[in-house]
């Protein structure tokens, strides 16, 4: 599979817009292009520094931008390797990029589509090291959540 540099920053620079139709419409015509999947083009469209439509989505704060990009990968496993992808350089997920710019509901909905708040950046940093307009016993209780459901093995 071949997607260009261009194509995969346009589908971060939809995602991070929010701009959903035209995001979903580019990445579904460049899976049939390429003869592959939804799944397979977003996973393997990255920048220089890993970085993909979920970490561009986190720091425009699009939620709407993360769900599609969740339906459009369809299986637990897509979706768990999609939304943990690290950045190259600094090892953020975009769990940490999402409450490093405030957006409390990007994260969430991130973890909620198998995204690990329990991951450390390169800098050793978690998400509670990242303050924003919103309270850390809400940032816990996800984590929380998220551990029991990895637990429970749901």
């Amino acid at each position: 599979m071949h997607i260009t540099p261009e194509e995969a920053q346009q589908i971060a620079f939809l995602a991070g817009r929010g701009e959903i139709k035209e995001m979903e419409a580019l990445v579904l015509n460049l899976a049939m292009r390429e003869n592959s999947t939804a799944a397979a083009v977003l996973i393997g469209s990255r920048d220089d520094f890993n970085r993909t439509a979920a970490h561009a989505a986190a720091q425009g704060g699009q939620s709407t931008s993360i769900e599609k990009l969740a339906e459009l990968l369809g299986t637990e496993d897509a979706k768990t390797t999609f939304f943990n992808l690290a950045d190259r350089f600094t090892g953020d997920r975009p769990v940490h990029t999402a409450l490093r710019q405030g957006f409390f509901e990007v994260f969430r909905v991130l973890v909620s589509h198998g995204a690990d708040p329990t991951e450390k950046n390169r800098c050793g940093d978690s998400v509670l090291d990242y303050p924003g307009d919103f309270e850390p016993q809400e940032v816990q209780q996800v984590i929380d959540e998220y551990m029991g459901r990895e637990r429970s093995g749901t």
